[in-house]
């Protein structure tokens, strides 16, 4: 039985994941953490190595934090596992020309489902992480809605919208309501700024957000030298492979032209990248594939809804339209920069995620 009050709490070392456990303890809850050992450094060039914070062990830091908050800590290690789940399919979708989002796998893949897994063993009711998201229950339809957190700038509900209902149903996400500087604040009251890790944008897998790197050196991959072509097929220079390239990218792009120009598309079946100017960057339609409903029904008439292309790039009104088995076609009401395959595409009824999917390569440009 499980034991009631109860949640399991996944703790990164970062200020949002201490203080979600330090708020939980707060309101009452029998608080424990679980700490994910996710990456083998063994397996990274010394390069890759040489951060000043440690990317791939933090346990020591989070053990120290679990003292301080004085509730009990799980670690699991989950080493192999999430480099064969996330890490390889990372790379092996980057040869494909894509450019994928590992958050939004890991959420689904490794994280929650190892949260539920480690709360069913050892009886606890809930699980909880420090994403800037809400779960609300809707008591009309009874079902559990996936929302908006309160600080725009830092909500996180789009990279969770690949979670299943009945996952959402067993979550609590405390920081829904906060700021950064709501949390920050807090940890800085309660004496946690000098234990936790420094705030980072980066892939927790990739410092230094070098991915060229990680995949020359950890996917250890072949990577075919081809042609740069502008939008008429006109071959400008070559390219070191399309695994070092991704839509929108403007630097490190290897030739010396006269005016700025920008990666347009990625052709895998004949390893050209397209290049040209900023305005062919913008286009209206595209396509999504391995689209996921939380809780509505598959989307069966055109509906407009808001869709947000990348994480911290606001959602624009779109016409969604179906196209086959889990897959729709989007066509938004004003041209957008950038629209990237590989990225996740996630349509709202304005605060509620009702779902996604992957942004399909395009047929032409």
């Amino acid at each position: 039985m499980e034991k009631a009050n109860s949640v399991l709490v996944a703790l990164s070392g970062g200020v949002d994941s201490s203080i979600a456990a330090f708020l939980l303890k707060e309101k009452g809850f029998e608080v424990a953490g679980i700490y994910f050992h996710l990456i083998d450094k063994e397996q990274y060039p010394k390069s890759l190595n040489s951060n000043q914070h440690d990317y791939f062990n933090n346990e020591e830091r989070v053990q120290i934090i679990a003292q301080k908050l004085n509730i009990p800590l799980y670690k699991v290690d989950y080493r192999e596992d999430f480099r064969k789940i996330i890490i390889l399919d990372f790379v092996e979708q980057y040869q494909k020309g894509l450019t994928p989002n590992p958050c939004v796998y890991c959420n689904e893949k490794v994280k929650f489902k190892l949260l539920l897994k480690y709360a069913l063993k050892n009886k606890i009711e809930s699980i909880a992480t420090g994403h800037y998201a809400k779960v609300e229950l809707d008591r009309k339809q009874n079902k559990y809605l996936l929302k908006r957190g309160g600080d725009r700038k830092k909500e996180q509900s789009y990279f969770l919208y690949r979670l299943s209902e009945s996952i959402l149903a067993q979550c609590i996400f405390p920081l829904g309501n906060l700021s950064k500087k709501d949390t920050e604040k807090i940890a800085q009251e309660i004496g946690l700024t000098d234990y936790i890790l420094k705030e980072s944008q980066e892939i927790c897998f990739i410092p230094g957000n070098d991915y060229r790197h990680l995949i020359a050196h950890v996917g250890k991959i072949k990577n075919q030298a081809g042609y740069f072509l502008d939008s008429k097929g006109n071959i400008l220079g070559k390219h070191k492979g399309i695994a070092y390239y991704t839509i929108g990218q403007r630097r490190k792009i290897g030739l010396s032209l006269n005016s700025r120009k920008y990666i347009l598309k990625i052709n895998p079946q004949d390893n050209t990248v397209v290049i040209g100017d900023e305005m062919e960057l913008y286009r209206q339609e595209f396509e999504v594939t391995e689209v996921n409903y939380i809780y509505s029904n598959p989307i069966l008439r055109p509906t407009k809804l808001l869709v947000q292309i990348r994480y911290n790039t606001p959602a624009d009104w779109a016409m969604v339209y179906p196209n086959g088995e889990k897959e729709l076609r989007m066509i938004f009401d004003k041209p957008q920069r950038a629209i990237t395959p590989g990225q996740s595409a996630v349509f709202y009824d304005q605060d509620i995620v009702l779902g996604g999917g992957i942004i399909k390569p395009f047929l032409i440009q």
